[in-house]
């Protein structure tokens, strides 16, 4: 009798684990499904969210299946879609696999700029992005020079899930720019000029002119202006500084530029103390391979093309025709 008993729970015990078996890794078809995982969710929460978004059709099953595994699920936004199984389900929720989003830093946009952009694409606030960014501690922790994160953010399309940590998001902008940037900034020594101070021109120049061409022949005019120790006068300069003071208004006027700021080089010779914003690859190669003219003006009638001069006769006359 004992022996009978036996073999019909061995057969139930058989029925079920292979009963279960097949509903774990049963794969079934799930229509394009964005969730997310609130951060302190029971393994009861993760379920039911799972099953009424139709991510899975057996919560029991799934409840079950993660207490065997016995590991964490991580929170956050998850995109599910095509043929799905309860395993490959739990193996993405565990992986943390989340949905990523892109958000793209175009040449030229500065610090300001970028933290607009993330709040508006809902990653992160802008105050917290600005109260890290521009903290010259934070900078040290990365070995960083200069006074903020300005210039070392570069021109990009990245991803990132919602809600990343500050942290996050700047450990994935310097990854770049240690891959892409330093190479090129490495052992270059142009007019006596530190690698720091070759970012700060290649920003100068990076919102100065779109046009390829013209970049290494203005990278070449800072130049000059430096050696003859003149004042750059670069407009730029001057809407950094409004922007950084919570001035600027979109339009520069001619009271603007008067701005009292160490950025406003029609005030104060020499370079500003940071970049202005971010920069493209191309414009510190111009910057590094520069032009040797012997320009020291330039002006744009249009917006985009500029007119370079070698006096300062010269500049008026040109800008008066």
């Amino acid at each position: 009798m004992l022996r009978y008993l036996a073999g019909f729970l061995t057969v139930v015990f058989i029925s079920v684990f292979s009963g279960l078996y097949i509903q774990i890794h049963k794969k079934l078809p799930v229509q394009t499904t964005d969730i997310y995982i609130p951060k302190g969710s029971s393994l009861k929460e993760i379920g039911n969210i799972l099953k009424e978004n139709k991510v899975i059709q057996n919560r029991t099953v799934f409840e079950l299946y993660s207490r065997i595994k016995n590991k964490p699920l991580k929170y956050g936004y998850y995109r599910f879609e095509g043929y799905l199984s309860i395993k490959d389900v739990w193996e993405k929720l565990h992986a943390g696999k989340e949905r990523l989003f892109r958000f793209t830093i175009v040449p030229g946009e500065d610090l300001i700029d970028i933290g607009n952009k993330l709040e508006k694409k809902g990653f992160i606030k802008k105050e917290s992005f600005y109260s890290f960014v521009f903290d010259k501690e934070n900078l040290k922790k990365y070995g960083l020079t200069g006074s903020s994160f300005e210039g070392y953010f570069p021109p990009e399309t990245y991803f990132f899930r919602k809600n990343p940590e500050v942290t996050e998001i700047v450990k994935t902008f310097l990854q770049v720019f240690k891959k892409k940037y330093t190479p090129l900034l490495e052992n270059k020594n142009i007019n006596g000029l530190s690698f720091y101070q070759i970012m700060i021109i290649a920003s100068l120049v990076e919102k100065e002119t779109s046009i390829p061409e013209e970049k290494p022949v203005i990278a070449g005019i800072i130049m000059n202006r430096l050696k003859k120790n003149m004042k750059l006068q670069i407009d730029p300069t001057v809407i950094y500084a409004l922007k950084l003071s919570g001035q600027w208004e979109g339009k520069l006027k001619k009271e603007d530029m008067d701005v009292d700021s160490p950025y406003n080089t029609y005030l104060y010779r020499g370079l500003p103390p940071t970049p202005i914003s971010s920069f493209s690859v191309e414009s510190l190669k111009s910057v590094i391979n520069y032009e040797q003219t012997d320009y020291l003006y330039f002006f744009s009638k249009d917006g985009k093309k500029h007119i370079f001069s070698k006096t300062y006769k010269e500049h008026i006359r040109k800008l008066r025709k």
